[in-house]
């Protein structure tokens, strides 16, 4: 019996697929050990999902995986993450087939990430000590990306970058002997006459010198009444947030002139005491010590669900949010709904509503009458909490849909295709809302669902994983108009750059 069991279990494992290979430094050849290789099915295929870290010569194996198409992923620290097949760093990868009884070898080539470095100079170009450079997007207003702090002789080298243009700019810093004002490359404080930085995949902008303006920089200090309870204070610039833990008494280094956030964070405690905060915009021009600032409870926001026929108690409905500031957005999380309210720290938000397959967004009213941009409630909208309101969406019970099937230059189906669907505005020639992604099953078919009545156009290409509105202008997109409670069906083509 035991025999007859070691021989069905050795004939099963004859019938497996196996996906093995190496990762390479790109630029060298050299083995990547300890990389993370990811193998995930297309949707409709049998097999699981599974990781593993390469060994140290930079081998992977993966055995015993049920027939099927699988996409491969390989990352490692200081590397640019690679899809296995993409064409180039924006491109999605392509699915590898395998029959029951396949096996693949796999050779994965990593990138490194592109970098910036330099020096940070004086007005007689010696090198400033410990001054701290950021990179920040090429894009108005430009976005901050990066920092680093140059070392004893002024050298700094920011890395992590994805190749394309950057702009370098000192942070402000006080010394002994006087201070140095934010400054961008080419020695401009204006962002319309700062030079940019080109960056490649594998390779260092060297010599990227930075000499910071000569400057006053002032200090800001002050106190919360706490109570003796622990605070966070946090201050905001557009080069990044800086927060101190205190129970009343606060102080930041000096910085330079500007707009500045302040906020103050004190969480509920187990003496029942219920979470207080603070939030102040100001422009620094002079020394701001001695600031009192007072706490208030956090303010109490509600969303109200309403259906076109009546109130809804939206128990299914997700509402997302980001804190936006000075310097960014902060990463999206679902709010903590309890019969429709939360408390949230005063401030500035992004909202919106989470896809849904049962409900859509038709219309929302924000705490000072904030409508959506385009006219479109499915997207983020910006609102200002500074003391408690109520929001209000109107919402739909009959969302619209779009499936089809992806198909190549012969008209068969494409398993594992990317496709994309971007809500329009015509008129603007804009994206007005997030762009939406799906990935083709094996027989090719893929479906959106929850999707609010409007314009939208649907693509599908391995060439990019998130297209801008400008690359999918060149793949003839089909437009299409989403109408409530209807799923459409619409195929479309898989675009290739010849």
């Amino acid at each position: 019996m035991r025999k007859w069991i070691l021989f069905l279990l050795a004939g099963g494992a004859l019938q497996a697929a196996i996906i093995k290979g190496t990762v390479v430094e790109n630029q060298s050849g050299k083995p990547l050990a300890r990389t993370v290789v990811a193998v995930t099915p297309v949707p409709g295929s049998p097999g699981p999902s599974v990781s593993a870290r390469t060994n140290t010569y930079g081998t992977f194996e993966f055995a015993g995986l049920p027939a099927g198409s699988y996409l491969v992923h390989a990352a490692r620290r200081g590397f640019m993450p690679v899809q296995y097949g993409q064409k180039n760093w924006r491109a999605s990868g392509t699915p590898i087939v395998l029959d029951a009884d396949q096996s693949t070898f796999l050779y994965v080539r990593m990138p490194r990430f592109a970098s910036i470095s330099g020096i940070v100079v004086d007005e007689n170009d010696v090198g400033l000590p410990e001054h701290e450079v950021a990179a920040f997007r090429n894009t108005r207003p430009p976005r901050l990306v990066a920092r680093a702090q140059a070392d004893d002789r002024g050298i700094y080298r920011i890395f992590g970058l994805e190749p394309g243009n950057y702009l370098v700019r000192t942070i402000g810093r006080q010394y002994e002997d006087g201070g140095y004002l934010p400054t961008f490359y080419r020695e401009t404080q204006r962002v319309e006459e700062a030079g940019f930085v080109e960056t490649y995949l594998d390779q260092d902008r060297p010599e990227i010198k930075v000499r910071p303006i000569p400057g006053k920089l002032f200090n800001i200090s002050g106190s919360v009444d706490s109570y003796g309870q622990p605070l966070l204070v946090t201050l905001v610039s557009d080069v990044g947030r800086e927060t101190v833990t205190t129970t009343g008494a606060f102080q930041f280094p000096a910085h330079p002139p500007g707009p500045y956030e302040l906020y103050v964070e004190a969480p509920s405690d187990r003496r029942g005491n219920q979470s207080m905060g603070a939030y102040l915009a100001f422009s620094l021009e002079r020394d701001m010590t001695g600031m009192r600032v007072p706490l208030i409870p956090m303010p109490g926001l509600t969303f109200q669900f309403q259906g076109l026929e009546g109130p809804l108690d939206g128990a299914g409905i997700k509402v997302l949010s980001k804190r936006i500031d000075l310097a960014g957005e902060a990463p999206p999380e679902p709010l903590k709904l309890i019969n429709g309210a939360t408390t949230v720290l005063p401030g500035r938000y992004l909202f919106s509503f989470a896809p849904n397959a049962a409900y859509v967004p038709m219309d929302f009213r924000g705490c000072r009458g904030e409508r959506p941009d385009a006219g479109r409630a499915d997207g983020w909208i910006e609102v200002a909490v500074l003391r408690p309101c109520g929001t209000r969406y109107v919402v739909s019970t009959k969302p619209g849909g779009i499936h089809g099937v992806v198909t190549g230059g012969a008209h068969e189906p494409i398993p594992g295709a990317p496709v994309f669907l971007e809500p329009y505005d015509e008129i603007t020639r804009k994206r007005v809302v997030d762009l939406r992604s799906a990935i083709s099953d094996i027989h090719g078919q893929f479906q959106f669902y929850g999707l609010v009545p409007g314009t939208y156009r649907l693509v599908s290409t391995f060439e990019y994983q998130s297209p801008e509105t400008a690359d999918i202008d060149i793949m003839t997109p089909k437009v299409i108009k989403v109408e409530e409670g209807r799923d459409q069906q619409q195929d479309t083509d898989l675009f290739v750059i010849r």
